[in-house]
């Protein structure tokens, strides 16, 4: 009697097909929302993340994030290359490869060209990090950095404040033009360029720090910082003035305008808490 091997069957969609379902904002903003809901109520399992770096942390490095999200059945692997001279090769800086299984057989499911799915999802947290903690009624934005994630963090913001002003900077010129440029025409209002971190955040309502500094350097000072402001700093390297750090109301539930709020948009655990 031959013995048949069980078939191993799995979907793969490239960056054209999870193009192909244009996702909307609110489809995305909801899918995120829904994550860090089951996370805050102990429906999932998040491994810490871990790091390969093949060469040099300053060269570049990949990113290993692992998790089951009971409610989707679904278990799990993303590997995110990070490298910051990929624009020198016409590559994105942040590539991403995403693998699904079925957490009760270890059974794959897909494999997903998870490059804009990552931009999407960084985006969403940052966004819904401040439709909690930023104070009613934002209406500038300050932006500093270009990379893939940049993108969809301002379109996302905007989608939930309407900003009346938009400003970004990087430390590339034609890097900052292109993303306004590619912001201006898809969110249908002007975005101002900013040659300097000063006159991109200064009096800002949210600020998003999402810089490719080489070392840890305060770059984001605390006088430029409007009381009552909201900061999501998650640059690769620290650009924040330890002094802004000491006033930071991180992920608390006080409000007012006596401090400077943070949402750190890696910090999942603590906005699950905050959704939950």
């Amino acid at each position: 009697m031959s013995r048949h091997e069980p078939t191993v069957q799995f979907t793969y969609l490239s960056g054209s097909d999870v193009a192909a379902c244009a996702l909307t904002d609110d489809e995305i903003l909801a899918a995120v929302e829904d994550g860090l809901r089951a996370q805050g109520n102990g429906q999932t399992v998040i491994e810490p993340r871990v790091h390969l770096i093949p060469e040099s942390a300053s060269i570049g490095h990949f990113n290993v994030l692992r998790g089951v999200v009971n409610p989707l059945g679904l278990a799990g692997v993303k590997v995110v290359g990070d490298f910051v001279d990929n624009y020198q090769r016409g590559l994105p800086s942040e590539m991403a490869l995403l693998n699904l299984f079925d957490p009760s057989t270890g059974m794959p499911i897909a494999v997903l060209n998870a490059t804009s799915i990552t931009d999407m999802r960084t985006g969403a947290t940052t966004a819904i990090g401040a439709k909690h903690l930023a104070r009613p009624g934002s209406k500038v934005l300050g932006h500093i950095g270009a990379r893939g994630t940049a993108y969809w963090n301002v379109r996302l913001l905007d989608h939930l404040f309407d900003f009346d002003e938009i400003r970004v900077h990087s430390r590339r010129s034609d890097s900052r033009d292109a993303f306004a440029d590619r912001l201006a025409s898809d969110l249908a209002k002007p975005v101002i360029v900013t040659t300097d971190w000063q006159s991109c955040v200064r009096g800002a309502d949210i600020v998003v720090e999402a810089s490719r500094l080489p070392e840890p350097t305060p770059m984001l000072l605390t006088a430029w910082i409007e009381p009552g402001a909201l900061v999501v700093p998650y640059g690769t390297m620290s650009a924040v003035e330890l002094s802004l750090t000491d006033i930071m109301d991180k992920m608390s539930s006080t409000t007012g305008d006596s401090a400077v709020r943070a949402c750190r948009s890696g910090l999942c655990a603590n906005m699950s808490r905050v959704i939950a």
